[in-house]
């Protein structure tokens, strides 16, 4: 019995003083802040105490390229060794061995026991050798962190988040602040001036716990010496042994914010209107801007400058900037801008590239050139109407001569030959007299309803009228005046009826016949219809002549048109009627155009509402 109990006994002694090590060993891995040999040092000196005659054993443990023994170290007898092992790498090793020479029969079984042991021991090596690499390594980032904040121009702060204390400080912040290292210890961040109002610094502390980081937040804070200052702030929240800190970096932009205020005051002096742009974005105008534009500040910050610049002009804007910040040379242009009342404004604009709140921007400069541009246009017009005057002159004099002298000579014969003159022949020279007398009644007519019509003095009385009615009528008339044409009228069998002056749209048939008879063979056909389209009524006037070019189509409505083609065209007149058409049919709230090719006659089309006639209750013919 009482061998039982000595057999049992030894082994649970044993195993009792190798976990007893075991928690030595882990308690000196747990020991914050004590070096790696001071360590070793004290596993050298626990390591005998696991075994029963502490005495007896001795052990060397190598790391780091040095070597840790037990006084009583020796090279030779019974030693056991283990490699430590560092992320599956060899850190080092462990040998323990023992004084005496045991029994051969008991030395296989201890062998195997005392193996496992020292196993487990060079694996808790490893464990204190990986953990002193690791708060090496943090401890020399947290000497270069150190280092950077001291070469750093910034204002740097380390602060606890739970009650906002300062930790730490760079040079800078004490130079910055006019306080000293003492000073800037015994302070919180609350207590630094950066947070005046409590309810600020809650929000602040809320946004950072949420988003980890805030960048560029500007704020005015007092210092010792200077007074007031202006920062710019970015915080980042970072966890250290595991306690919350706040890292703070402050740049002083006082300067750049009097430099600011001072180009400000400048610009907003200036006769010219400035505005900065980034990424197509305004961020500032001011005041001469805000004039021209008639936009305040608040409603062109971050606006789009294009907005503001009518669609044909903004190609005109962009390659204005595009170019000048590619060739880095003066290049004026000039484009129109639309005013916030709807005016149209037109400005010259020079840019450049320049460093605005620490980005690339747009430096621009726009010089109001609206009275310059209508100065221009008003001298072109000038020039335009004294050439037209003397075009005018000479063909109204050449238009005039032709039907006069007819007028004058036939009436002279009549006067000086009646009583020889046969009954054909006086009636012949009358109806000459007569024709002449027409033309020159038209030609004076269309210069005066031009005149009127460019004076402002024209008025249109209008009444509900027959379309078809009146069609009928200026195309009888014309057939009756016109003997080498056919002209027909094609019509529907029914037409509403419309509010116009009767008396002038018969006026514009009437020219659009005329002048298709002028530029058409004789004996082809003049067609001339009219058709309900939607709320309007779509005339047609259409010959079989020799075409307009397309190039001219649009041109043919001008004034004085004719002048330029009147020699080679080979017809008379003055260019007049096209354009009095034009006129009156705008006059009446329609629009007219033309539909030509070379060689395949000419269309002439106008429209006029119905909707106003409609309302009136107009019945259709």
């Amino acid at each position: 019995m009482n061998s039982y109990k000595t057999s049992f006994k030894q082994p649970l002694e044993k195993s009792f003083r190798e976990l007893q090590c075991l928690y030595d060993i882990t308690r000196i891995t747990g020991t914050p802040g004590k070096p790696l040999d001071a360590r070793i040092r004290e596993v050298v000196d626990a390591l005998p105490r696991a075994f029963p005659r502490p005495s007896d054993i001795f052990c060397r443990i190598t790391a780091g390229g040095r070597k840790h023994t037990t006084p009583n170290f020796r090279k030779s007898g019974n030693i056991y060794a283990a490699d430590i092992l560092v992320q599956g790498k060899s850190a080092g090793k462990l040998e323990v061995g023992g004084v005496k020479t045991r029994r051969k029969a008991k030395a296989d079984s201890l062998e195997k026991q005392d193996m496992l042991f020292i196993h487990a021991v060079a694996e808790q090596l490893g464990v204190i050798i990986e953990k002193q690499q690791t708060e090496d390594a943090l401890n020399q980032a947290e000497k270069r962190i150190y280092q950077a904040m001291n070469i750093t121009p910034a204002v740097i702060a380390v602060t606890r988040l739970r009650d906002g204390r300062i930790i730490d400080v760079n040079d800078n912040y004490l130079r910055f602040y006019g306080y000293t290292r003492k000073e800037a210890m015994k302070q919180t961040l609350f207590d630094a001036g950066q947070w005046r109002n409590k309810a600020d610094r809650a929000h602040f502390l809320q946004v950072l716990k949420k988003q980890g980081v805030i960048i560029d937040v500007e704020a005015t804070v007092p210092t010792k010496n200077d007074g007031e200052r202006n920062i710019l702030f970015s915080a980042n929240l970072v966890t250290l042994h595991g306690e919350e800190y706040v890292f703070v970096v402050t740049l002083d932009v006082t300067e750049q914010k009097r430099r600011q205020e001072f180009l400000r005051s400048v610009c907003d002096a200036s006769p010219s209107a400035i505005f900065v742009l980034q990424g197509e974005k305004l961020k500032y105008t001011n005041n001469q801007f805000q004039i021209i534009t008639g936009y305040d500040q608040s409603e062109m910050q971050d606006a789009n400058l294009l907005d503001i610049v009518p669609a044909a002009d903004k190609d005109v804007v962009r390659s204005n900037i595009a170019y000048t910040l590619k060739s880095q040379k003066p290049y004026p242009a000039e484009y129109r801008i639309l005013h916030k009342d709807g005016q149209i404004k037109w400005v010259m604009q020079s840019v450049a590239l320049i460093h605005y709140e620490g980005k690339e921007a747009v430096l621009g400069s726009l010089m109001d050139i609206t009275e310059r541009k209508n100065l221009e246009s008003r001298v072109i017009e000038y020039e335009e109407l004294n050439k037209m005057k003397v075009g005018i002159l000479a063909t109204v004099s050449h238009e005039l001569r032709t039907p006069l002298a007819a007028v004058k000579g036939y009436a002279t014969m009549i006067l000086d030959y009646y009583p020889k003159l046969k009954k054909e022949e006086t009636i012949e020279y009358l109806i000459s007299i007569n024709n002449s007398a027409d033309k020159l009644t038209e030609l004076v007519n269309n210069l005066i309803d031009t005149s009127r019509i460019d004076a402002g003095l024209f008025e249109l009385v209008k009444s509900s009228a027959s379309i078809t009615n009146l069609i009928k009528s200026a195309v009888r008339l014309a057939s009756l005046r016109i003997k080498d044409h056919v002209i027909m009228a094609d019509l529907p069998a029914r037409l509403p009826r419309v509010m116009i002056n009767s008396q002038r749209i018969k006026q514009v048939v009437e020219n659009l016949i005329n002048n298709a008879a002028k530029y058409s063979r004789g004996g082809t056909e003049i067609v001339v219809s009219a058709v309900k389209k939607g709320n309007e009524i779509q005339f047609s006037v259409t010959d079989h002549g020799r075409g307009i070019p397309a190039s001219e189509l649009k041109r043919i409505f001008d004034r004085m048109y004719k002048i330029e083609h009147r020699y080679y065209s080979g017809v008379d007149g003055i260019g007049l009627g096209l354009h009095l058409c034009q006129r009156l049919v705008e006059a009446h709230g329609g629009l007219i155009w033309a539909e030509s090719a070379p060689g395949q006659g000419t269309t002439v089309r106008f429209t006029l509402p119905v909707i106003a006639a409609e309302k009136t209750g107009g019945k259709g013919v």
